[in-house]
Parts: structure tokens; sequence; C-alpha cells
């Protein structure tokens, strides 16, 4: 899940509990909304890549993670951005925990166009093979779509623009957990708005 935390010493983005529980997860499905604080935020250039393009980069780039997260059992985060040369980059994969991942706020000017981050590896009682609420609810409030990859090998884009998440592609297009057991796949979507997330999650 995203929410954003302010520190003692600096600001960050957090991508935290991820995997909530199922059992810890409330009635509507999230435990807290994300609270955003002033960052001097800025998107890219409006001819910045987009589409397919980015979708490809982010699989590849998320692949290429995907691989130590599941080993460390642990999430990884970070931004997809537009160089100087205009090239997509990934910031440096940030580590996180079990279910959660914290992400400095971009500064102004840096071309950021999405966050990605890992859901790690598998565990039996997460719900993690679809974004939560709050992965959807941040990227929707910064005006920037993200990209998260699954235990079971699944992408799923937040796309800002139709303010819902999609499948890019199903169980292991990218790199899977060999332990990765899958649970209730005929329930999983396609795509999901946050209230149809909501009512998913209300449902464990």
């Amino acid at each position: 899940m995203m929410k954003l935390t302010a520190l003692m010493t600096a600001a960050t983005f957090a991508l935290t509990a991820c995997g909530v529980p199922q059992s810890q997860v409330s009635p509507k499905g999230e435990v807290s909304q994300p609270r955003l604080y002033n960052t001097g935020f800025t998107v890219a250039p409006s001819n910045a890549p987009s589409g397919p393009v980015v979708d490809n980069f982010a699989r590849g780039f998320l692949d290429s993670i995907q691989a130590q997260s599941i080993a460390e059992r642990r999430e990884y985060c970070g931004y997809i951005f537009i160089d100087g040369t205009g090239r997509l980059q990934g910031t440096p994969p940030r580590p996180g925990s079990f279910a959660g991942c914290d992400m400095p706020i971009p500064r102004a000017g840096q071309g950021i166009i999405a966050s990605y981050h890992t859901h790690g590896a598998f565990g039996r009682a997460y719900d993690n093979e679809v974004p939560s609420v709050i992965d959807l609810a941040s990227d929707f409030q910064f005006g920037i779509d993200g990209y998260v990859s699954t235990p079971g090998g699944r992408v799923w884009l937040v796309d800002f623009q139709t303010q819902s998440t999609q499948q890019l592609c199903g169980l292991r297009c990218v790199t899977s957990d060999p332990g990765f057991v899958p649970q209730g796949e005929a329930g999983i979507r396609q795509s999901y708005s946050i209230e149809t997330l909501q009512r998913r999650f209300a449902g464990f």
C-alpha cells in the first residue's frame, strides 16, 4: 500500500503494508488513507514516452529485480523517469520489508512518470496478487501511473487516466516465486477500480 509519511529528518514516500494479512483488512478494504505533504512534485512533460513503451520498460525493469525481491522476502521500490537525453530510466531499487517499502519523495524537475514496486515473496495469509487501495490512491493523487509486480509473476499498471489498475500480464509473465501457490485465481479480475478493490478486500 502507498501512503505518505513525514519523518523527523526527511520526508519519504512510503508503500507500506502492501500485503496486509487478510484477517487485518478493514470492512472497507483499507487501514488508512494516504496523507499528502507539500513536496514540489512535478510530473514529466506531456511529450514524455507513454503507453506500450513505458509498459514494456516497466515490465522488464521489474523482472530484473523480482528474483532478489523474492529471495530476500522483501519489497523493492522506486520511480521510472525520463533522463536528460529523453530515455526511460529506473531509480535504484530501494529495499523495504516483507510488506512495505519507503521511498524518498521526488524533487521537482526530475521527470518522474511512474512509481514501481514489487510485492516480494509469496505469503499464504496475504492478498498480494493485486495492488492495494492505497497503491492506487497515492499514484492518483500524485497524477502519475504505477507498476506493481506480484509473487505469482503478474505485472499491474496503476493507470492515472482511467483511475483503475489493469493486469499488463498474468501469472509468470515475469519471474515468480518458486514457492508461489495459486489461491482464488478465478476471483482475480483483469482490472479494478478503488471501489472494486475495496469490495474485494472486504470479502476476505
